[in-house]
């Protein structure tokens, strides 16, 4: 995937120095290679870009749907570890979707995107359904925390706070 967008919403763009120094971060211990992740949205750029962050934090199986029958094929083929999606789309809400994952996927962690401001959210962040949310923008620092904090990635490293990596 070539992809020069690094970011999510108006947070500063990561320069390919930075995307070298992340590429050596991640080259020791990470785990995330062998990991099936999904990321659903209606915007193939912001597809692109999560993707991308995927890859960069050490995502090796990342696949990616824009609407309801690429999502049913893509699940449909074998369950996934990590849901990335979008919150609301023309012919799906990533809520549900995440729901219905839930449902019949236990293990597989969800993480929903939005735009929304996050008091808009609180009633569907009280439920099981969601493992984690990021609010837009959001950088790749932001969703390595998170699948830190879902316990995807086995290796913690501290260089997330130690980083100036984009500033």
């Amino acid at each position: 995937m070539n992809c020069d967008v690094r970011t999510v919403g108006n947070r500063q763009p990561l320069s390919d120095v930075d995307v070298e120094k992340i590429h050596l971060l991640n080259s020791g211990g990470q785990d995330g290679h062998h990991l099936r992740s999904l990321v659903v949205d209606d915007d193939h750029t912001m597809i692109d870009i999560v993707a991308h962050m995927l890859t960069l934090i050490g995502f090796k199986n990342v696949q990616t749907a824009q609407n309801r029958p690429e999502v049913m094929e893509r699940l449909n083929q074998r369950p996934f570890d990590l849901l990335v999606t979008d919150l609301e789309m023309p012919d799906m809400n990533g809520f549900h979707l995440s729901k219905k994952i839930k449902q019949e996927m236990h293990d597989t962690k969800v993480i929903i995107m939005t735009g929304r401001h996050e008091d808009d959210c609180l009633e569907m962040m009280a439920t099981q359904w969601v493992d984690g949310w990021l609010f837009k923008p959001f950088g790749w620092q932001d969703l390595r925390a998170m699948i830190q904090r879902l316990g995807l990635l086995k290796n913690n490293c501290s260089y997330l706070h130690e980083s100036r990596i984009g500033n």
